[in-house]
């Protein structure tokens, strides 16, 4: 399409997120239900092992959702079965007030105080020198946001936390595919989180991960998963020996959870994991895409994280991609011609979904104001970020028709 001529108008809607399960997954689920064994066994186990060498991770335990994996990555650092915890309940964690609410629930939940700090306007996770200004004694904790994609600057983090000694976790539901410095968001604490819901870079249409080099921690987690039984534990038959006036198959190490996955959600990860290279690079491209549309139709919108965009011709191998881009999340500028509100609905009203980026600033929802927290004096950049910022899909696979959708509505903003 020339610069002066329009896109062709289309009703077909461009989502939010759109379907990447294809003839293949539908079989691996079909197999499963022929199968007669659905509860989490050899194909959940398989995915594991696949996505742990994938991401480069010694181990990972699937869970039935990134919020379950983010709710026992907490609990993991308040409760170990052989060694003292790192927290303490009464402790306090730095998160980023841009954040979606189970990175911040479970911390609550389990006694330990949240304290928001702001973001950095460029990468949208944590800005250090607002974590800085918060500083105490109790700080003992880090839970650290990969934000939809990007991959934040570790070696500064990493320098952070070892001055303040502060032990990392890190979410990375929104940046799978995302590298620092050759290495995989989630390696670089103690452990990390994925999310597989229906939207993200893959789907087991629900579920999650934990990764972690550490095998003790690792155990733990096979442990808190499921009720804290000592089933799958590598260390099993120690505290058989130790328990022997008990039925073995039903030890119970510690308090746990029933957050399991099922096999379904196995075989289904399984396929889309050997897919997921192909999906980042459609992603990206995609991106690339719109970020052209942007500064031809719209140069008064940013798409953050555009700079992390490579050229056209420039092949990118998995563990040089810095950014994974689940969505495209936009900023307004100054001069911009219109308000957030506006051009939401106009987009809206050309038939493509908008939503705020995450949860915008958490620390102003009410549910905040439910529970104990602590926040940096100022929480500008995410304030920023609620007056001028949103999102809309950022698909892999996407309907001829739903381009042809989301290009006529970028072509439509020279207008405005």
């Amino acid at each position: 399409m020339s610069p002066q001529s329009a896109p062709p108008a289309c009703m077909t809607a461009y989502p939010l997120a759109a379907n990447t399960l294809a003839a293949e997954e539908i079989c691996a689920a079909k197999a499963v239900l022929d199968s007669g064994l659905l509860t989490m066994g050899q194909e959940v186990q398989k995915f594991e092992n696949a996505f742990a060498s994938w991401v480069g991770a010694r181990h990972a335990v699937m869970v039935n959702s990134g919020s379950s994996a983010n709710l026992l990555m907490v609990d993991l650092m308040l409760r170990r079965s052989s060694s003292t915890a790192p927290w303490q309940i009464g402790d306090e964690v730095l998160v980023p007030a841009l954040a979606w609410p189970t990175t911040v629930w479970p911390l609550v939940q389990l006694g330990l105080t949240p304290v928001f700090v702001d973001v950095d306007p460029k990468t949208l996770a944590i800005d250090l020198d607002s974590a800085r200004s918060v500083l105490s004694p109790k700080v003992k904790g880090m839970f650290l946001i990969h934000v939809l994609g990007q991959v934040a600057n570790m070696q500064e983090y990493l320098r952070f936390l070892a001055d303040n000694d502060i032990r990392l976790i890190e979410d990375c539901c929104e940046s799978l595919g995302g590298h620092f410095g050759r290495r995989h968001a989630g390696s670089f604490g103690v452990a990390g989180s994925f999310s597989f819901y229906f939207s993200h870079h893959l789907t087991t249409v629900e579920g999650g991960m934990i990764v972690t080099d550490d095998s003790t921690l690792h155990d733990d987690l096979l442990s808190l998963r499921a009720h804290g039984w000592t089933r799958g534990r590598s260390d099993r038959t120690l505290w058989q020996e130790r328990h022997p006036e008990l039925d073995d198959r039903f030890l119970f190490l510690t308090a746990g959870y029933n957050v399991r996955p099922t096999e379904i959600q196995g075989a289904i990860g399984s396929v889309q994991l050997r897919r997921l290279d192909g999906m980042l690079d459609a992603r990206q491209c995609l991106a690339r895409r719109v970020h052209d549309w942007a500064g031809r139709y719209a140069p008064w919108l940013e798409l953050i994280g555009a700079e992390r965009l490579p050229m056209a011709s420039e092949a990118v191998g998995r563990r040089e991609r810095t950014h994974s881009w689940m969505m495209l999340p936009f900023r307004l500028s100054a001069d911009a011609p219109v308000d957030l509100g506006n051009l939401k609905s106009h987009l809206e009203a050309k038939n493509v979904e908008t939503r705020p980026i995450i949860a915008g600033n958490l620390a102003r929802h009410p549910a905040a104001r439910r529970f104990k927290t602590r926040s940096a004096t100022s929480l500008a950049g995410c304030d920023n970020l609620l007056r001028c910022g949103f999102m809309i899909g950022c698909h892999p696979v996407l309907d001829h028709q739903a381009f042809e959708t989301l290009e006529a509505a970028f072509y439509s903003l020279r207008k405005l």
